[in-house]
C-alpha cells in the first residue's frame, strides 16, 4: 500500500497525526486537492499528515496485474480497506515513535465514510 507523508508543518512534541482515508483513486490525486488538511489543518495545530492509498487503486494493487481476476476480488472490502489503514496506523506510530499522539482521520466521499467507519470501529486508533 503507498502512502504519502508530510512534515511541512509537524511539532513532533505535540502534533497530532492527520490521516487521510483513501478513496477510489491515486493518492496523489487525493494529495494535490487537501490544502485544507495539508496546509491549513497541519499547520494550525502542527501536525504530520499521512495519506493512504485504497488497496486496488492506484498503484497499491495487492495481486499486481492479476488484482481485478476474479478470485482476488473477494479482498476488495470495506472491512480489508479498514483493516490496512489501522495496521498502516499502528506500524506508523512506532516507527516514528509517536504512539500518543493523537490520529484525526478525515476523507472525502466514500473515504469520508471510511473515516467516521474507522472512528467508530476502531477508536483506540482514530
Amino acid at each position: 500500500m503507498r502512502y504519502l507523508v508530510d512534515t511541512t508543518y509537524w511539532n513532533k512534541e505535540t502534533g497530532p497525526v492527520i490521516f487521510y482515508a483513501g478513496n477510489e483513486g491515486d493518492i496523489w490525486t487525493f494529495f494535490d486537492n487537501s490544502g485544507f488538511m495539508t496546509t491549513t489543518l497541519a499547520q494550525q495545530f502542527g501536525a504530520i499528515t499521512v495519506f493512504a492509498e485504497h488497496r486496488y487503486f492506484g498503484e497499491s494493487m495487492p495481486f499486481g496485474a492479476d488484482s481485478f481476476k476474479r478470485e482476488n476480488l473477494p479482498y476488495l472490502t470495506v472491512e480489508q480497506a479498514m483493516e490496512d489503514y489501522v495496521d498502516l496506523i499502528r506500524d506508523f506510530k512506532t516507527e516514528w515513535d509517536i504512539e500518543d499522539q493523537a490520529v484525526i482521520v478525515g476523507g472525502g466521499s466514500y473515504g469520508g465514510m471510511l473515516a467516521a467507519w474507522l472512528r467508530m470501529k476502531y477508536p483506540q486508533w482514530f
